[in-house]
């Protein structure tokens, strides 16, 4: 079961870790190379920039990867769907949109529902840090 777990994790963020890593070490060359310009040193600031701006494109390379896996399932899903249907009908208005209109009407729709869902969530349930929990009073059948 851990197995499928790790390699659910894989296939819905294959390049999380990466980005995460490649973030760190930018954050970390940045600070490297902020001391280097307030101690003077040219030549390590110069060597530092350039391994920023390897780092920086191996970023975005990763970034870019990940938003084409992200992207991928939603084009194949909508090239399948406008295989069978050309055209969508409202029926209250009788208007014919395309597939791809209505999936991406429908996405943006179920997007900005997660969004108002998770508000109300946040909203409603208590926020416990893990001192207050421990402090709650234990519950124990009779």
């Amino acid at each position: 079961m851990k197995r499928f777990s790790e390699l659910f994790k894989f296939f819905k963020d294959p390049h999380t870790e990466k980005i995460k890593k490649l973030k760190l070490r930018y954050q970390e060359l940045d600070d490297l190379s902020n001391v280097a310009v307030e101690i003077a040193n040219a030549e390590a600031y110069k060597s530092l920039q350039e391994e920023i701006k390897e780092v920086f494109f191996d970023y975005l390379t990763a970034i870019t990867v990940d938003s084409i896996y992200r992207l991928a399932p939603h084009v194949v899903l909508v090239w399948v769907i406008s295989i069978k249907w050309k055209s969508i009908t409202i029926p209250l208005v009788n208007w014919q949109v395309s597939v791809i209109g209505a999936y991406l009407f429908a996405y943006l729709i179920l997007y900005i529902g997660q969004i108002i869902v998770k508000r109300i969530n946040s909203r409603l349930s208590p926020k416990f840090n893990s001192s207050e929990v421990a402090r709650l009073p234990r519950i124990s059948k009779i």
